[in-house]
C-alpha cells in the first residue's frame, strides 16, 4: 500500500501536469514553433539559454557549459534565463550579457505570467534557443519552443520530469534534438556532453568541474559578518554544518547532526557553523540546543553569495545533498555529503574525490528520483552517526591536516594524536 507521503506527491504531480494540460494548448497553438526574429535592424546574433530547473545546485555545476558556450559563440549576445532562486550566483559568475530571472512556481501557475514571460522573451527576437537541461519537463520545453528564436535546440534526455507522450509532442517543435547517452553519468559529464555535441568542441574534464572565484571584497564581507557573531576567521578554524534541504526526504535526523557536531567540536577544537535558508531556522534550533559545544547561528542570515564566502573560509562542508553543497565544492572547500539514492551517481561526489566524499547506504530502490515508496527515506535514514563520523575523521587525517601542513590558512585543526 501506498505511503501518505507516496499519495501526496502522487496527486501533486497529478494537479500541477493538469494545470500544465490546461495552460499548454493555447500558448502551443499561438506560439509553439513560430520564429519573431524577422524585421529585425542590425544584426549581432543573440542566443537564449534557458535553465529553468531552478536549483543553486544544478546552476553550479553548469557554470562550466555555460563557460564553454561562451566561447563558442563568442560575438553574440547571450541571454540567460533562471530561475529567481538562481539570480544571484548567475549575475555574479555567469559569463553572459544579460540575466533573466523568472519566479518558476509562478509561472506554472499563473497563465498571465506565462504570456508576459513569453512575449518579453520573443520581443527580443533570439537566434538560437538552447534548452541544455537533461531530465526536461514541459515548463522548460514551452518556454523554448514559444521563444521565437528561429533555432530552438534542446537535450533528447531522460523521462524523470516528462512522460514520453509530451515529449514526442513538444520535440516536434524544435529544430534540432541533441542525442544522449542513456547511461547514469556525473551531471558534469552531462553538461560537457550536451556542448560537444552541440558545439563539435572537446571540453576536458577538468574544465568541466565547476569553480567559483570570489572577490576581496566578498571573502571580506564574509570574515565581517564572522566577527560580528563572536568568530575570529583568522585565528580559529570552524566547520559548516548544513542540517536543511529544500526537499525534506533527503535530511538527515536533525538529532544526529547535533551528536555528530559535538564530536567534531571535541575532538578537535573547532568551532561549528550552522548555515541554511530562512526556512531552515527550526532545523537550525534543534541542532544547536542538542551540542554539546557553542554554535554559531547563520540560517537566515546570509545571502548566497555571503554564503560561498563563509564556505571559502570553512575548513570543511558536512551536510545534506543540496545547493549549498555545490557552492562549498565549487570555492574549493572539502566537503562530505550524506548522500540518498534519489539521484545517486549523477549530482554527487565529482571532482577530486579526496576532497570530495560521501556516505550512502546502496539500496535496491536506489535511482527512485526521489519517489520515495517510504515514510522516511531509508537510504539516508538508516545511516548511522558513528558511519558518518568515521568518514569526517578519515577526512581530517588525510586532508584537512596535510593541508594545515602545508600552510592552508582556512584549517589549523587542534586535537590531531
Amino acid at each position: 500500500m501506498p505511503s501518505r507521503n507516496g499519495i501526496r506527491n502522487q496527486l501533486a504531480r497529478i494537479v500541477d501536469r493538469g494545470l500544465r494540460e490546461v495552460y499548454r494548448v493555447p500558448l502551443a497553438v499561438k506560439y509553439a514553433g513560430s520564429t519573431s526574429t524577422n524585421g529585425r535592424s542590425g544584426y549581432t546574433q543573440s542566443v537564449l539559454i534557458i535553465r529553468g530547473d531552478g536549483g543553486i545546485g544544478d546552476f553550479v555545476l553548469f557554470l562550466p557549459a555555460l563557460k564553454a558556450l561562451r566561447q563558442h559563440f563568442v560575438g553574440s549576445k547571450i541571454s540567460l534565463l533562471v530561475g529567481s532562486e538562481s539570480e544571484k550566483i548567475a549575475s555574479f559568475f555567469a559569463d553572459v550579457d544579460e540575466v533573466i530571472p523568472f519566479d518558476v512556481r509562478r509561472y506554472r501557475l499563473n497563465l498571465a505570467y506565462r504570456i508576459r514571460l513569453i512575449r518579453q522573451l520573443r520581443s527580443r527576437r533570439f537566434d538560437i534557443a538552447l534548452n541544455p537541461i537533461y531530465s526536461r519537463e514541459p515548463l522548460t520545453d514551452e518556454l523554448l519552443y514559444c521563444s521565437g528564436a528561429n533555432q530552438r535546440i534542446a537535450f533528447e534526455g531522460n523521462l524523470d520530469n516528462i512522460d514520453i507522450r509530451t515529449k514526442t509532442a513538444n520535440n516536434a517543435y524544435y529544430t534540432r534534438v541533441i542525442a544522449s547517452q542513456a547511461s547514469i553519468v556525473s551531471e558534469i559529464e552531462r553538461n560537457r556532453e550536451f556542448v560537444e555535441r552541440l558545439t563539435a568542441e572537446t571540453i576536458t574534464v577538468e574544465e568541466s568541474v565547476p569553480r567559483i572565484a570570489l572577490s576581496d571584497t566578498q571573502l571580506d564581507k564574509a570574515r565581517q559578518l564572522l566577527r560580528k557573531e563572536g568568530l575570529d576567521p583568522e585565528a580559529e578554524s570552524f566547520v559548516v554544518l548544513f542540517p536543511g534541504a529544500s526537499n525534506a526526504i533527503k535530511k538527515w535526523p536533525a538529532e544526529r547532526f547535533a551528536d555528530l557536531a559535538s564530536r567534531v567540536a571535541n575532538r578537535y577544537e573547532t568551532r561549528i557553523i550552522i548555515c541554511g535558508a530562512p526556512s531552515d531556522r527550526q532545523t537550525q534550533a534543534h541542532v544547536a540546543c542538542e551540542v554539546s559545544a557553542a554554535v554559531v547561528r547563520l540560517a537566515g542570515k546570509t545571502d548566497l553569495l555571503q554564503l560561498a564566502a563563509i564556505l571559502k573560509h570553512s575548513a570543511l562542508y558536512i551536510g545534506n545533498d543540496t545547493g549549498p553543497l555545490h557552492l562549498a565544492a565549487a570555492v574549493g572547500t572539502p566537503t562530505l555529503c550524506i548522500l540518498g539514492g534519489g539521484h545517486f551517481g549523477r549530482f554527487y561526489p565529482y571532482g577530486d574525490q579526496r576532497m570530495h566524499r560521501a556516505v550512502f547506504h546502496e539500496l535496491e530502490c536506489f535511482h527512485c528520483n526521489w519517489a520515495c515508496p517510504y515514510e522516511v527515506s531509508h537510504c539516508i535514514h538508516d545511516i548511522t552517526v558513528e558511519e558518518v563520523w568515521q568518514s569526517v575523521q578519515r577526512m581530517f587525517n588525510e586532508v584537512l591536516v596535510p593541508a594545515r601542513m602545508n600552510g592552508n590558512p582556512n584549517v589549523q585543526i587542534s586535537g590531531i594524536s
